[in-house]
């Protein structure tokens, strides 16, 4: 393919010279994909990173011109703003970022003279992590002047949290949720198939958990367990991989909240998805396929971020968004999430005056189980800097197409991995990756018959408080959820109307407790 180069082409080219090579997702062919290309000005190559696929280039048209502005490295700092990097270091990184290194690896840092410590940037995700401490901060690079050039972007899980608010006050029929028993129907044939080929992660895919986990020793037990129980769940089910980290107490709290109305398994995971109201109009993956054209901001669109979950399907694969063993340790949001836990618990039916103090319990009773909350007004970072969380989900195969799609980044639909269906593509002996959006659908996702999830902090503090974390939680919510009158309440502010008929208005909680290895069986029986 031979092209006049367009000015961000030409800008790129005088920044790393004739020799020089750079990754790029800035062409208007890619806008929707996002997938990453590389070109060698010394080759003039361009090549896919994804299908390896090549193509010539050409330069043509006179002298480059002039580079615009320089970029500028910065680090989230404890003060939860940006701070840039010593010039020394920006070159540094600016030197490797363009040369397409990464993970890179160094200890010639200004700030780590006299200690020589190991660190490594992955500037797939934007992350620093201290190999010794086991620090992890977000980076991003930017233009002078303000101009993001690559960084972190609000992530989706913090994007539902501001989006919160919009539910206090909407209403719906809840008698389209929650509809019907689930009857298993997969041919016996399946389940002994996929059993036989195992893990899906581990599907032509080598064990492989990355520079950064590997590394560390809390980071690698995560993650054998995460294999370990796609082992178990093989033979009828899917898993999906969900990272997040500033909404973290908002899905905690929705967890607790749906175990004393829901019966919904808290102490091994937490909940994404709670409110019900959005779900009356988007209940499945098919009908979100039907708006989303409708999306000019695409799975930034607010109808989106109230109902779906961007996921991979690998826990492995090196998919080009947010990599499972990129984003484990520090997760993949950064911003201040302002009011968010009072618009929550608004939403559940918590009485206006005493939503403020509670929700100042609910903030000072996570920051002393190490919950990272820096990112909630009142709150506090944790000691490790981790504040990732992987959410690891289980779906029955026979759902998958209902509540699952396959996609490329932003959402836009990955109509390969639909011919004929994504649930196919999941039971072949194949390399499995890719992004994937889920309609986390209560009706489907509190059932521990029809889905089954499991939350691995990063933070190893807060992974083993998180049990006792819930119980305290479930005592805090006590005056809001400790009578049949404010539970009636409760449940309909989360249905958006009148609970179903099968709802029950007696505390859920005693009854949702269930053994570990229970759980952790795929079958309930």
């Amino acid at each position: 393919m031979l092209v006049s180069q367009p000015p961000r082409l030409e800008h790129l080219y005088a920044t790393v010279g004739a020799k020089g090579k750079v990754v790029t997702t800035d062409f208007s062919f890619n806008k929707e994909y996002q997938t990453k290309y590389e070109l060698n000005f010394a080759k003039m190559m361009q090549t896919n990173t994804e299908s390896k696929k090549s193509r010539t280039v050409r330069r043509t048209g006179g002298e480059a011109v002039a580079v615009v502005k320089k970029a500028v490295w910065e680090w989230w700092s404890d003060e939860d703003e940006w701070e840039p990097f010593q010039e020394v270091d920006a070159q540094l990184l600016e030197k490797a970022y363009l040369a397409a290194e990464t993970p890179f690896s160094t200890k010639k840092l200004s700030w780590n003279e006299g200690y020589d410590s190991l660190y490594i940037f992955d500037f797939t995700v934007m992350t620093q992590v201290n190999c010794d401490s086991k620090t992890s901060r977000k980076i991003q690079r930017t233009a002078a002047g303000g101009s993001k050039l690559f960084g972190h972007k609000d992530g989706e899980d913090d994007g539902y949290a501001g989006a919160v608010g919009f539910l206090s006050d909407k209403i719906g029929d809840s008698k389209v949720m929650f509809a019907g028993k689930f009857e298993p129907s997969l041919p016996a044939a399946v389940v002994t198939a996929q059993k036989k080929l195992g893990a899906q992660s581990l599907r032509k895919q080598k064990k492989d958990y990355g520079p950064i986990v590997s590394k560390d020793e809390h980071g690698r037990k995560c993650f054998d367990e995460m294999l370990q129980n796609e082992k178990e769940f093989c033979g009828e089910w899917v898993v999906f991989y969900h990272s997040y980290s500033s909404a973290a107490l908002l899905y905690e709290v929705q967890a607790a909240v749906a175990s004393v109305l829901f019966r919904f398994k808290a102490e091994f995971a937490s909940l994404p998805r709670l409110l019900c109201a959005p779900f009356h109009h988007i209940p499945t993956a098919k009908r979100m396929l039907e708006e989303f054209p409708t999306w000019k901001d695409q799975d930034h669109n607010q109808a989106f971020r109230l109902v779906g979950l961007c996921g991979t399907s690998s826990l492995l694969a090196h998919d080009s968004e947010a990599p499972a063993k990129s984003v484990f340790l520090a997760g993949y949001s950064v911003g201040p999430l302002k009011g968010v836990l009072e618009k929550l618990l608004t939403s559940c039916g918590v009485p206006s005056a005493k939503i403020k103090k509670l929700a100042a319990d609910i903030i000072a009773l996570a920051v002393k189980s190490g919950l990272d909350c820096s990112g909630i007004p009142g709150g506090k970072k944790c000691k490790s800097g981790r504040s990732g969380h992987m959410l690891q989900i289980f779906l029955r195969r026979e759902l998958c197409d209902e509540y699952v799609y396959p996609s490329f980044p932003f959402g836009v639909p990955d109509k390969k991995r639909m011919k004929p269906s994504l649930s196919k593509y999941l039971t072949e002996d194949v390399k499995i990756e890719g992004q994937v959006r889920i309609t986390l659908n209560p009706d489907v996702f509190l059932r521990a018959t029809t889905a089954r999830m499991f939350t691995f902090p990063a933070d190893p503090t807060f992974h083993k408080n998180r049990p006792d974390f819930q119980d305290k939680l479930k005592s805090l919510l006590e005056p809001i959820l400790g009578t049949e009158a404010v539970r009636v309440k409760a449940a309909k502010g989360i249905f958006g109307g009148d609970p179903p008929d099968w709802w029950s208005s007696e505390d859920q909680s005693d009854m949702a407790k269930m053994s570990k290895g229970r759980y952790a069986s795929s079958s309930l029986d």
